[in-house]
């Protein structure tokens, strides 16, 4: 497990350096598996924004010939919709733990706003972000979540060429 997170007094790109280095010492230490957390956010800890990471890391491995030795799993509190999905399976994650999201549906559940059994809620939940990734990705004439993962077919808006260039 990498952490995402960083002191927030820190640079942005400074805290993405270190998570290169993190992964680069996955990897000599024989992983196959990378799974970027933003767990443990607090007062003093902000997590990269969890595409940035994802495209970051996915970027950082094609450079330097390692991505077909990680899968990148992300775990993180900030995908909700299924844009979100779409975009990091589009930008290098292989799978993506949506925490907080699962969480609030646990509370729903909890709180009676909501009747019906956790997994069954979470099933749910699961079935519809598949479904709208698989019409997103159709729309585009992918028909393979492996044709469609690290495509970055994307277009982004209101970010800088330098970022994009470098991170995208």
């Amino acid at each position: 497990v990498v952490s995402t997170l960083y002191y927030k007094s820190t640079k942005l790109e400074r805290a993405i350096d270190r998570l290169f280095v993190e992964v680069d010492k996955a990897y000599r230490d024989g992983a196959n598996i990378l799974v970027l957390s933003d767990r443990g956010v607090d007062e003093n800890h902000m997590p990269i924004p969890s595409l940035l990471a994802v495209s970051a890391v996915h970027q950082h491995l094609v450079k330097t010939k390692k991505s077909t030795s990680l899968a990148i799993i992300l775990e993180s509190g900030e995908p909700r919709e299924v844009h979100h999905f779409a975009t990091l399976l589009g930008y290098g994650a292989c799978a993506i733990n949506p925490y907080l999201a699962q969480f609030s549906i646990k509370k729903l559940i909890q709180d009676g706003l909501l009747k019906k059994d956790y997994y069954a809620a979470v099933n749910d939940y699961n079935n519809a972000v598949l479904h709208g990734i698989v019409k997103i990705a159709s729309k585009m004439g992918i028909s393979t979540l492996q044709s469609y993962q690290g495509s970055q077919i994307f277009e982004a808006v209101g970010i800088s060429k330098k970022v994009i260039d470098e991170y995208f």
